[in-house]
């Protein structure tokens, strides 16, 4: 069991009651990673949620010719491996330590074991997570508008 005075310190976990908290702490687990340490690949099977509590990772996609290129880099506070975590489909990109970092990690199996009996639990975590694929979507269309413009801009 994690101490649940940990967890009340990152965002993610922070609409949790402390009742709710010591809930969650139950079924998280602290792991730490070194600098350099890839932590997932791409294409692995996976159904594990992080939150980094210190340090960064970074995402990166494999191009058809082997090289990585790296999507994102997350910090203090950002969680990755929700895809996986929700729809159980192989991981999406691999991620890789920057640095030394701290983490919490849930399996899925543990989170479903909530379900039942704590559904507040449930739809507050559940809403972090979409909050964070809300912001990657955000963050992927702005991206998207830049490149067309620049593309439109080629073709002129």
């Amino acid at each position: 069991m994690v101490d649940p005075k940990l967890l009340r310190e990152l965002a993610f976990f922070s609409d949790l009651s402390d009742t709710e908290l010591t809930i969650v702490a139950n079924v998280v687990k602290k792991k730490d990673f070194k600098l350099g340490d890839t932590i997932f690949k791409e294409s692995e099977d996976g159904a594990s949620i992080y939150v980094i509590k210190k340090g960064e990772v970074k995402a990166c996609k494999t191009a058809p010719d082997g090289e990585l290129f790296t999507l994102t880099i997350m910090k203090d506070g950002d969680i990755f491996g929700e895809m996986s975590f929700l729809d159980g489909r192989p991981r999406s990109a691999t991620i890789v330590a920057v640095s030394d970092i701290e983490t919490y990690m849930m399996e899925k199996a543990d989170f479903e074991t909530l379900v039942d009996g704590n559904p507040r639990i449930i739809y507050k975590l559940l809403k972090n997570i979409v909050f964070t694929i809300h912001a990657i979507v955000r963050g992927m269309n702005s991206r998207y508008i830049e490149m067309v413009n620049y593309m439109w801009g080629r073709r002129r």
